[in-house]
C-alpha cells in the first residue's frame, strides 16, 4: 500500500505531494502521522506553521516532553528547540555551547500558533511559509469549544495563503492530523464530509478528494495491528480500541431500510441528511436526500436551532421509531442530536 511505507509507517513521500490545499489525515494513534510529517518537512527544508486548537495545547510544546520535535530530534540527532514569542512559539535549530547549553542558530523551522488566539497574528506576513500542520485538529470529548471554529480556521488559512493563487503560485498546503475522536467535528461537518468519512471506513477506502479537500482515512494500519497485542490494548475496552487502533467512528447502526420518499413528507433537512415522516402511519425516515425548504446548517446556532425545533427526535430515536436509508445517515443524525 502506497499510503504506508515498507515498515508500515505513514508514507509522507506519497501523501504530501497529493495535498492540493487541505488534507485531513485521520488515523490510529502511534502510526507515524506527526513524527513522519515533521521529519519530512524538515528534511525537505519546507518552513511551516505548526497549529494547535487551544493556547494551552501550544503552551505545552514548551515543555520537554511536549515538544512535538522531541522524537524527531532523537531519531535524527537534531536539536530543534521551542522558544516562546508572546502567544506563539518559534521552533529553531539549536547548537550546544561548551557547557552543553543549547543556543538557537537563528534558523527557524516552524512557527507555532493556536487557533483560539489567532486574532493576535492578523496582519502578519507568512509569505515564506508553504505549509500548515494542524496537529490534533479533532478535539477530544470535553475539550473547550472554539466559537465558530470552522470559520476561524478558514480565516487563519486566508491570512497565511493571502493572494498566492492569484499570483500564479500554488496554494498553501494545510495538512490536518487527528484521531477518530468525534465524527461531528467542525471540519468534517463544515466541508460536508461526515458521510464520506463513514463510507471510507466501511469500504476500506483510504483517499478521497472533493474539490480542494483530500480526505485520508488511515485504515488497515500495519503498525496498529502490531500494537493490538500490547498490554494496554489487551486490557482496553472496544470503544477505546476502535478509536485508537481501528480509526473507527461509531458505527453501531440499528434500523437500516430503503423507503420510497414519495410515501413521506419532508420535515426538515440538516447538513447532509433529510428527515421525513410517513404520510400514512407514524414512521420517521432519515435519508441522504436533502431539500432546501426548512434547511439547517450543521454548525453553530443553526444546529442549536435544529436541536431546539426538533427536540422530540431524540425520544423518537431512543424509542426505535426511526428508520434510516444507510448507516451513515444514522450516525450523522446521532452526531447532530448529540447522542
Amino acid at each position: 500500500m502506497k499510503v504506508y511505507d515498507k515498515n508500515g509507517w505513514v508514507n509522507w513521500d506519497y501523501l504530501y505531494p497529493r495535498c492540493m490545499a487541505f488534507m485531513p489525515v485521520i488515523g490510529a494513534r502511534g502510526t507515524g502521522k506527526t513524527f513522519g510529517l515533521l521529519q519530512y518537512l524538515v528534511k525537505h527544508k519546507i518552513k511551516f506553521i505548526y497549529l494547535r486548537r487551544l493556547q494551552a495545547h501550544l503552551d505545552s510544546c514548551m515543555e520537554g516532553a511536549g515538544n512535538p520535535f522531541q522524537s524527531v530530534n532523537d531519531a535524527n540527532h537534531w536539536n530543534i528547540t521551542a522558544y516562546r514569542r508572546k502567544n506563539s512559539i518559534s521552533f529553531e535549530h539549536a547548537e550546544p555551547d561548551p557547557d552543553g547549553k543549547l543556543h538557537s542558530t537563528g534558523d527557524r523551522v516552524a512557527y507555532g500558533i493556536a487557533l483560539s488566539t489567532m486574532a493576535t497574528i492578523r496582519g502578519a506576513d507568512f509569505s515564506d511559509y508553504d505549509c500548515i500542520v494542524f496537529d490534533e485538529f479533532i478535539g477530544m470529548e470535553g475539550e473547550r469549544p472554539i466559537k465558530n471554529e470552522f470559520t476561524a480556521f478558514l480565516n487563519l488559512y486566508e491570512t497565511v495563503n493571502r493572494n498566492r493563487e492569484l499570483q500564479g503560485k500554488p496554494a498553501v498546503k494545510c495538512i490536518m492530523l487527528g484521531n477518530a475522536n468525534k465524527l461531528g467535528n467542525p471540519y468534517l461537518t463544515g466541508w460536508g464530509l461526515m458521510k464520506t468519512a463513514l463510507s471510507m471506513i466501511r469500504y476500506n477506502q483510504m483517499i478521497v478528494t472533493k474539490n480542494s479537500v483530500t480526505l485520508v482515512m488511515l485504515t488497515r494500519s500495519p503498525i496498529s495491528e502490531k500494537k493490538r497485542d500490547t498490554a494496554l490494548y489487551q486490557a482496553a475496552n472496544q470503544d477505546f480500541i476502535s478509536m485508537a487502533l481501528e480509526n473507527a467512528f461509531r458505527t453501531d447502526a440499528t434500523n437500516i431500510k430503503s423507503r420510497r420518499l414519495t410515501d413521506y413528507t419532508h420535515l426538515c433537512s440538516v447538513g447532509e441528511i433529510g428527515i421525513y415522516r410517513r404520510k400514512q402511519g407514524g414512521e420517521w425516515y432519515v435519508s441522504a436526500k436533502t431539500r432546501n425548504d426548512r434547511y439547517y446548517f450543521p454548525y453553530g446556532m443553526h444546529l442549536k436551532q435544529f436541536q431546539h425545533d426538533f427536540y422530540m427526535l431524540k425520544t423518537l430515536y431512543m424509542s426505535k421509531r426511526m428508520t434510516f436509508e444507510s448507516y451513515e445517515c444514522e450516525m450523522i443524525l446521532r452526531e447532530y442530536l448529540d447522542l
